[in-house]
C-alpha cells in the first residue's frame, strides 16, 4: 500500500508541476533575453539601455522610428525601414555619419569595404558614412542582438581609426 501511495503522490506532483508549466509559459524576456524585431523600436531601445548603451528613440521626417546614440567618438543612428505608418517595420540600418576627411581616397574606402564583411563605407563630397543593414523580419534573439550591437561598436571604432583617422 505504501508503494501505491508514493506513486500516487509522485504522479500528482508531476501533474501539478506540468500544469504550472503550461499555465505560465516563459516570457520572451526570459528565453535567451527575448526575441526582437523591427516592429518594437521601444523594446529594442530598452534592451540597448539595459546592455549599457545610451539611446534616444525618436521619429524621422517620415514618422519612422530612429534610435540615436553615441559611443567612442561617434554618433550613430539606427533607422527603421519597411514601416507602415511608422509601425510594423521589418529591417534596420545602422549609420554612423561624419564629415569627410580631406585626405580620404577611394582606395582607402575600397580597402576597408573589402576587409570588413558586415559594414560598408559610403561617401560624397561632404560626408562619409559607415553603414550596416540588419534584417529583423522574423526576429532575432536578445543574444544575437547584443552580439550584433557589439560587432557594430567594434567596427565603428575601427572606422574611426582607419577612415576618420581618429586615434
Amino acid at each position: 500500500m505504501r508503494l501505491v501511495h508514493r506513486l500516487s503522490f509522485g504522479l500528482a506532483a508531476l501533474v501539478l508541476a506540468a500544469g504550472a508549466a503550461i499555465a505560465q509559459p516563459p516570457s520572451a524576456e526570459r528565453v535567451r533575453s527575448g526575441i526582437f524585431d523591427a516592429s518594437d523600436p521601444a523594446g529594442m531601445a530598452r534592451f540597448m539601455e539595459r546592455t549599457g548603451y545610451r539611446v534616444e528613440l525618436r521619429a524621422d521626417t517620415r514618422g519612422d522610428p530612429v534610435i540615436a546614440g553615441r559611443f567612442s567618438n561617434s554618433e550613430y543612428l539606427i533607422q527603421f525601414y519597411e514601416c507602415e505608418g511608422g509601425q510594423y517595420c521589418n529591417s534596420v540600418q545602422f549609420v554612423s555619419p561624419a564629415p569627410r576627411p580631406t585626405n580620404l581616397t577611394p582606395e582607402a574606402v575600397n580597402a576597408f569595404n573589402i576587409r570588413w564583411r558586415y559594414v560598408r563605407v559610403t561617401y560624397d563630397q561632404a560626408q562619409v558614412k559607415l553603414v550596416m543593414d540588419l534584417n529583423l523580419d522574423a526576429g532575432v534573439t536578445g543574444d544575437n542582438l547584443e552580439d550584433t550591437l557589439d560587432i557594430w561598436r567594434q567596427l565603428v571604432e575601427i572606422y574611426e581609426r582607419e577612415i576618420l583617422e581618429k586615434r
